[in-house]
C-alpha cells in the first residue's frame, strides 16, 4: 500500500514538472532561452575551432614556407639541368639530322687543281709535268649552315660545370655518360608510358647526385622532417595513367617520422591530377584551396599544393598580366590595336614564310637579306612592332622613376620578347633575382632590352642562321640554342597572338601553361594540432550543455512569475474578444506590463468611441464605406479611377403622391420604401451611395472590388421591381396610404463604365460618391425611362456583360444631350429562360421594327411596331414613340447621311 502511494506520489511530481515544461509560454521561453544560449555558445565554439584550424594550417604553411622555397628553386634547377641534358641529346641528333637534311641547300664548286704524286716526305706535281684536274666539293650556303659541334661541347662542359658547383666536386665520367644514356633514350624513345619512366629515372638519378650535397642547407631552413613530407611531380607524370611517382622527395635527405613510410595512395594520386587539371585551365588560380585532410594510421593529414613554374622571367609577367584588376578605357582601347596589329602581323608572317619557301627552291638558293621582297616584308614587320610599341606608350606613358611602378603595363611591353628569350635560350642556371634587377635597376633593365634587340637584329637582317659573336656575348649565364629560322618561326608565333582576346589574357595563360613544370605536395602531419583544437572543442560543448541546462531551470523560474501577469491579461483580453468593453485590464506594476495594461485600457476606451462612431456612421453612411474607410481613409480621400457600374431609380410622379400624403405617413411610405429597396441593393453587393428625396443612388465595384458587378446590378434592380410589386399588394390589403402610392411605379437608369469615385467635398465635411460621363448617363437613363414606358433601362455596356443571361428589349439608339457618342438602349426584363412567350414576341417585334427604322423602312416598322402593341394587348410607349418618328420622317426624310441616331434634347 505503501509503495502504491509512494509510485502515486511520485507519478504527480512528473507530472507536474512536464506540464511546467510542456504547457504554455513557460516551455517555449524555457527552452528558447537556453536553447539560444546553447546555440550561441556552441557557433562561437564552431567558429573558433574553425579560426584555431586555420590557424594551424597557416602556422604549418609559415613554417614550411622558405624550406618550400628553396626546395622550388632547388627542384627548377634539377628540372633544368635535365632539360639541359635532354636539349643536348636533341641538338646532336638534330645536328647530325639536319646536316643531311640541309646538304640539298649547299652548292657544288669546280676548281682546277695540279695532280701530284707522293715522295714519301712530300708530295710534287713535277713543276707542271703531270697535268691538272677538275675537282668538285660543296660549299655552305645561308640555308645550309646550323648549329655546330663546338657549341654542343661548349654546351656540355657548361652543365659539368654546373653540377660541379651543386655538389662540390667533379662528376666522374661514369655518372655523367650514366645521365647521357638516359637522355639519349629519351630523346629516342617514342612511347608515351616508356618516356615517363626514363624521365622519372633521369630525376633519380640527378636528386641522388645533386640533393645530398643541399642537405644541410635545407636542414638549416628548419624543415622538420617528422611533420613535413615534401614532393614535387613533373607535368609528364601527371599527365600519365601509370602511378605517380616524385622526381624530388625529402626522403631522399633521409627518413624521419611516420610520414617517411606513407607511399602514394589512389586518393592522394586521385586528388593532384584534379589539382593539376584545374590548373592547366587556369594556371594563375590559387590551388591552396584545394588542400584535403586525410587520415592515415591514426595520424591526422592535410596536403598542401603549389605550382612549379620554369622560366622565372616569363612566368613573372604572365602571371602579373593575368593578375585580375579592372582595365581602364585606354587598356581596352590597346586591347584592340593589338589584336589588329596581332592579324596584319600574321599576314606578313605567311607572305614571309612564302618568299623562304622561294628563295631556298631557287638554284643556288638565294640568301634572304640579298633579296629586296624579303627586306621590304621584314621593314613593314619591324615598323608594325614598333606601332605596337608606340601604341603601348600611349595607353601606359613611361615615366621617368628609376623603378619599374606599373607592373602591369611592363608586362604589355616585355611579355612576348621574355617568353622569346625563354624559348630559345638555353640557360646554364637559373637567375631568381633576374626579374628583381630588371625591375629596381635602370642598368639591368636596359641590358636586357638589349639583349632582346640584339636577336630581333639577328633574326631582321637575316643574315646567318647561327647567332653573330657579338649577340652570344650579351648572354653569359645561358647559350642560344635555336638556329635564326627556328627562332624566327617562333617569334612570328609570339608576335601574331593578341595579348587579350575576349577581354581575356589568352597569351599570358598560354606561356604560363607551356612554363608550367610540376606540382610540389607538402604532406603535413597535424596530429598534434588537431588533437588540441578537438580537445578545445570538446570541453566548450561539455561547458555549452552545463550553461544551457541551468539556463533553461532559470527560464522556467523566471518565466512562471511572467506568465501568472501574462495570464490575468489573457483573461481579461478574452472579455473583450466577447463583446465585454466594459472590462478593465488590472495594472501590471512599473514595468513593460504596467505600460501594456495601460495601453490595453486605453485600447478598450478606443474600441468603446469607435463601436459609438461606427453606429453612427452605419446609419448614415454605407457600412461598406465605413469599414474601409477604418483600414485606409487616405486612399479613399485620394479617390481613383475604375470600372463601376452605377444605379439610379426615382419613383414616378413622386411629387403628386408626396402633396397628398400627410408628413407621418409620407414618412413611413419613404421608410418602408427605402428600406426594403436598400437591403436588396446590400444583397447584390452594392454600396448605397445617397438618398435624393426618393431617389436612390447606387455603386457596384467600390470602393470594394464585386465580381461580375454589372450582372449583380441588373438582378438587384429585377427584385426591386418584383419587391415594389409585392408592397403595393400588401398597402392595398392593408389600405394603408393613397391610391395614387398603392399603384406607384420606379425608374432604374444603369451603366457600366469608367468613373471616378472616393470621398468628395471639403476638408470638413465630404461624403463617398462617384462622378463623371458613365454616373451622368445612367442618371438620364432612368429619367429617359418616363419617354419610353420602361421601368429598368441599361446602355450597350451593361447588355455586353448580361446578354446571354438576362432577357432584354432593345429599345432605341440614341444620343444624348451634350455627348456625341450614340448609345443602343436597352429594357430589362428578367432571367432568360423566365420570360413569357407573349413578351418575347412582343420583344422580337419590336426590334424588328427597330432595325426596319433604322434601314428607313417607314412602313414596315411602323407595322411591326403595330403588330407589337397588338401581341402585347396594351399600349407601349415606346412602339407609339417610334412611330411618331416614322411618320414625320416619311413626310419630311432625313437627310442622305442620317445614321438612325435620335438625338435627345432633354436630360
Amino acid at each position: 500500500m505503501r509503495t502504491a502511494n509512494t509510485a502515486t506520489r511520485l507519478t504527480d511530481v512528473l507530472r507536474k514538472v512536464l506540464n511546467i515544461f510542456v504547457s504554455g509560454i513557460r516551455a517555449k521561453l524555457a527552452l528558447f532561452t537556453g536553447s539560444l544560449i546553447t546555440l550561441t555558445i556552441l557557433i562561437l565554439s564552431f567558429t573558433t575551432v574553425r579560426q584555431q584550424t586555420a590557424i594551424l594550417t597557416e602556422s604549418y604553411e609559415k613554417q614550411a614556407a622558405i624550406s618550400k622555397r628553396y626546395i622550388s628553386l632547388l627542384v627548377i634547377e634539377l628540372n633544368n639541368i635535365a632539360h639541359n641534358l635532354v636539349k643536348i641529346e636533341e641538338f646532336r641528333q638534330q645536328i647530325a639530322e639536319q646536316k643531311k637534311a640541309l646538304k640539298v641547300y649547299q652548292t657544288q664548286k669546280v676548281v682546277q687543281q695540279d695532280k701530284q704524286v707522293n715522295l714519301g716526305l712530300f708530295k710534287t706535281n713535277l713543276f707542271g709535268a703531270l697535268g691538272s684536274k677538275k675537282v668538285r666539293y660543296r660549299v655552305d650556303t645561308f640555308y645550309s649552315k646550323y648549329l655546330n659541334e663546338s657549341e654542343l661541347r661548349s654546351l656540355e662542359n657548361r652543365i659539368r660545370q654546373q653540377m660541379a658547383v651543386y655538389t662540390g666536386t667533379a662528376l666522374s665520367n661514369a655518372q655523367w655518360q650514366s645521365l647521357q644514356r638516359i637522355a639519349r633514350s629519351i630523346v629516342d624513345t617514342p612511347e608515351p608510358a616508356k618516356l615517363i619512366k626514363l624521365r622519372a629515372n633521369l630525376d633519380s638519378k640527378l636528386a641522388a647526385i645533386l640533393i645530398p650535397a643541399k642537405r644541410k642547407v635545407i636542414e638549416d631552413a628548419g624543415l622538420e622532417q617528422k611533420l613535413f613530407r615534401i614532393q614535387t611531380f613533373p607535368v609528364t607524370d601527371l599527365e600519365g595513367q601509370d602511378r605517380l611517382e616524385p622526381s624530388f622527395d625529402t626522403n631522399l635527405l633521409g627518413k624521419a617520422g611516420p610520414l617517411s613510410e606513407l607511399t602514394s595512395t589512389p586518393e592522394l594520386d586521385a586528388n593532384l591530377r584534379l589539382v593539376y587539371t584545374r590548373l592547366v585551365e587556369a594556371p594563375q588560380r590559387e590551388i591552396t584551396s584545394d588542400a584535403i585532410n586525410l587520415q592515415w594510421q591514426g595520424l591526422e593529414l592535410q596536403t598542401l599544393y603549389s605550382p612549379l613554374f620554369q622560366r622565372p622571367n616569363s612566368t613573372f609577367w604572365a602571371r602579373t598580366l593575368l593578375e585580375p584588376g579592372k582595365s581602364s578605357n585606354a587598356a581596352k582601347r590597346l586591347m584592340q590595336q593589338d589584336a589588329e596589329i596581332a592579324a596584319r602581323i600574321a599576314e606578313i608572317a605567311q607572305q614571309l614564310k612564302a618568299r623562304l619557301k622561294i628563295l631556298k627552291e631557287l638554284k643556288p638558293p638565294r640568301p634572304p637579306y640579298t633579296d629586296h621582297d624579303f627586306v621590304a616584308l621584314y621593314k613593314k614587320y619591324t615598323a608594325l612592332v614598333a606601332e605596337r610599341a608606340a601604341a603601348i606608350d600611349a595607353a601606359f606613358p613611361p615615366g621617368n622613376d628609376p623603378e619599374i611602378t606599373d607592373l602591369r603595363a611592363e608586362a604589355w611591353r616585355t611579355l612576348r620578347d621574355s617568353a622569346w628569350e625563354d624559348s630559345i635560350l638555353l640557360r646554364y642556371r637559373n637567375d631568381e633575382t633576374e626579374i628583381e634587377r630588371y625591375n629596381k635597376v635602370a642598368k639591368d633593365r636596359d641590358a636586357m632590352r638589349r639583349r632582346w634587340a640584339e636577336l630581333r637584329k639577328w633574326v631582321a637582317s637575316a643574315r646567318s642562321e647561327t647567332a653573330p659573336p657579338a649577340l652570344k656575348r650579351l648572354y653569359s649565364q645561358g647559350q642560344i640554342a635555336r638556329s635564326r629560322s627556328e627562332a624566327e618561326a617562333i617569334l612570328w608565333d609570339l608576335d601574331s597572338k593578341p595579348m587579350f582576346s575576349d577581354g581575356q589574357p589568352t597569351l599570358a595563360a598560354g606561356i604560363l601553361q607551356d612554363n608550367l613544370t610540376g606540382i610540389m605536395r607538402t604532406l603535413v602531419d597535424r596530429t598534434e594540432g588537431v588533437a588540441l583544437v578537438n580537445t578545445n572543442r570538446n570541453k566548450v560543448v561539455i561547458s555549452a550543455i552545463v550553461i544551457g541546462l541551468i539556463s533553461i531551470l532559470l527560464a522556467v523560474y523566471i518565466s512562471g512569475v511572467v506568465v501568472q501577469k501574462i495570464k490575468r491579461i489573457i483573461r481579461s483580453a478574452e472579455e473583450v474578444g466577447r463583446g465585454n468593453l466594459a472590462v478593465e485590464f488590472e495594472h501590471g506594476g512599473n514595468d513593460e506590463f504596467g505600460t501594456l495594461t495601460v495601453a490595453l485600457n486605453s485600447m478598450v476606451s478606443g474600441l468603446n468611441e469607435r463601436e459609438k462612431i461606427k453606429g453612427i456612421l452605419g446609419s448614415m453612411i454605407d457600412p461598406v464605406v465605413v469599414t474601409e474607410a477604418m483600414k485606409d481613409l487616405a486612399a479613399l480621400k485620394r479617390g481613383s479611377e475604375k470600372e463601376i457600374t452605377a444605379f439610379f431609380s426615382d419613383i414616378a410622379s413622386f411629387s403628386n403622391i408626396s402633396e397628398k400624403l400627410t408628413s407621418p405617413e409620407l414618412a413611413s411610405l419613404l421608410n418602408e420604401y427605402l428600406s426594403a429597396m436598400t437591403i436588396i441593393l446590400k444583397k447584390y453587393d452594392g454600396v448605397l451611395d445617397k438618398y435624393i428625396g426618393d431617389a436612390i443612388v447606387g455603386i457596384f465595384n467600390s470602393p470594394v472590388d464585386v465580381e461580375d458587378h454589372a450582372y449583380k446590378a441588373v438582378m438587384a434592380s429585377i427584385e426591386m421591381q418584383a419587391k415594389l410589386v409585392e408592397l403595393r399588394k400588401e398597402w392595398k390589403a392593408q389600405n394603408r396610404y393613397i391610391p395614387e402610392a398603392q399603384n406607384m411605379k420606379f425608374r432604374i437608369g444603369l451603366n457600366t463604365g469608367l468613373a471616378k469615385v472616393g470621398f468628395m467635398g471639403t476638408d470638413a465635411l465630404a461624403s463617398y460618391t462617384m462622378m463623371g460621363d458613365t454616373v451622368n448617363l445612367a442618371a438620364r437613363l432612368e429619367a429617359a425611362g418616363k419617354d419610353y414606358g420602361v421601368s429598368i433601362m441599361a446602355t450597350d455596356a451593361v447588355y455586353a456583360q448580361i446578354k446571354d443571361r438576362i432577357f432584354t428589349r432593345r429599345l432605341d439608339v440614341v444620343r444624348v444631350k451634350g455627348k456625341t457618342t450614340p448609345v443602343t438602349l436597352y429594357q430589362i426584363i428578367c432571367p432568360k429562360g423566365q420570360e413569357p412567350a407573349l413578351i418575347a414576341d412582343f420583344a422580337k417585334r419590336y426590334e424588328q421594327g427597330l432595325d426596319a427604322y433604322l434601314q428607313r423602312s417607314w412602313d414596315s416598322a411602323i407595322g411591326f411596331f403595330k403588330e407589337a402593341q397588338r401581341l402585347r394587348n396594351a399600349a407601349d410607349k415606346s412602339s407609339e414613340q417610334l412611330i411618331q418618328r416614322c411618320e414625320a420622317y416619311k413626310a419630311s426624310p432625313p437627310p442622305p447621311d442620317w445614321d438612325g441616331v435620335y438625338t435627345r434634347t432633354t436630360k
